[in-house]
């Protein structure tokens, strides 16, 4: 009898078109590290009281699914946990041209359009920006905007000088992702080829998202999913999903790779950023069914925790005053093409604490919460905005 190796259990899934309604697409092989992914009972005995003085009954009730997903951060690979997570859609960037701005030259680290405005075309504080159609150092590169008037984008890395040009191109590399209020669930299968085993974990709703960007190794990513039910099966039931779609094959991420802006400006003194994001799920059983009729959000909450050097006062006077700042992650790939950002434009550090021993550099540690953006000039709405490279 064959025995099922850890190595070769494999995650698939699909969106459903309600809840709890088995998803019917074709499937989606998904890259993880770990699943802890299971069904669960609730469990109650008798209480009553009988003259040989033992229990006499115990039942199962109300089915529920939980666990996590953890995986190392690339980009495209978890775009559908990520969406839902966010509960928005991934959107494409704006594009610019001379027909726009009618011309673009590069002074003192800015770019300037002739005509036009950056902020009416759509372009955001944060955004990844690429320069496109002509000859020059700075074409192709990535840029993030760092502050944005109607004619001045003030980029980071700082560009090359650059003559004016009357033929170009400028976009918004891939897509963006914004906090939102759409509903989403999964079907979730976790496939045991060796046994020929299915776990089916329907109504899979995300509640909570982490990302773990360490000073050194990959950066982490994890899915905390609730779900109504699992079916199993097997031989011609098993998979589910029995042609799903390839994993993504982009390169991973790593906190070494990029770059990290606190307050507008960058920042080398990070030794380690955390952030998580809850959707506050719940669910109440109901009496005649061992099925929750609905797994319920709750508010979306982005916290976080960000260690640094203590290197002079300005990250304890940003929370001794209360000041509000802006975190924006980004992380490249090896090639430093692809990236992935994580732009929180209003922070509060809700602490600042140190521990100091006999070796090594003293460590501020802050939490902090993000804060709802909303209606500033040029900068997105949300607690929390996403972009990617990959169209």
């Amino acid at each position: 009898m064959p025995l099922q190796p850890q190595v070769n259990v494999q995650l698939r899934y699909g969106v459903e078109a309600s809840l709890g309604v088995q998803s019917v697409a074709a499937g989606q092989l998904l890259r993880r590290v770990a699943s802890t992914i299971n069904l669960a009972k609730d469990a109650f005995s008798s209480n009553e009281v009988r003259p040989d003085q033992q229990v006499y009954d115990a039942r199962h009730g109300v089915r529920r699914v939980s666990g996590n997903i953890q995986g190392e951060l690339s980009t495209q690979s978890y775009d559908d946990f990520i969406e839902a997570s966010l509960r928005g859609t991934w959107a494409s960037g704006v594009t610019a041209s001379q027909s726009d701005f009618t011309s673009i030259v590069v002074s003192a680290g800015k770019f300037q359009i002739g005509s036009g405005s950056w902020i009416t075309k759509g372009f955001r504080v944060g955004d990844v920006v690429r320069l496109l159609g002509f000859s020059h150092a700075n074409v192709g590169r990535n840029f993030r905007i760092t502050a944005l008037t109607a004619t001045q984008a003030t980029v980071y890395p700082s560009p090359d000088a650059m003559s004016s040009q009357t033929t170009f191109g400028v976009a918004v590399v891939g897509k963006k992702l914004l906090c939102g209020t759409t509903q989403r669930s999964f079907t979730v299968e976790q496939y045991y080829p060796d046994i020929d085993v299915s776990e089916t974990f329907l109504g899979c709703r995300i509640g909570e998202m982490a990302v773990s960007l360490p000073p050194t190794g990959m950066a982490n990513i994890s899915f905390g999913l609730q779900g109504v039910d699992m079916l199993d099966t097997n031989a011609a039931q098993a998979p589910v999903f029995a042609n799903p779609a390839a994993a993504q094959a982009t390169n991973l991420l790593a906190g070494v790779n990029g770059s990290l802006s606190v307050a507008g400006a960058p920042s080398a003194i990070v030794t380690a950023l955390d952030l998580s994001v809850s959707n506050n799920l719940s669910s109440t059983p109901v009496v005649g069914s061992v099925i929750v009729p609905e797994i319920f959000y709750g508010r979306l909450v982005v916290t976080g925790s960000l260690s640094a050097y203590f290197a002079d006062q300005t990250m304890l006077d940003y929370f001794l005053n209360e000041t509000e700042i802006s975190l924006v992650a980004q992380l490249d790939d090896a090639n430093g093409s692809d990236f992935m950002t994580f732009r929180l434009n209003r922070v509060q550090l809700m602490g600042a604490n140190t521990s100091v021993g006999p070796d090594g550099g003293v460590i501020l540690q802050s939490p902090f919460q993000s804060l709802l953006s909303s209606g500033v000039t040029g900068v997105d709405d949300g607690s929390l905005v996403i972009q990617r490279s990959n169209a």
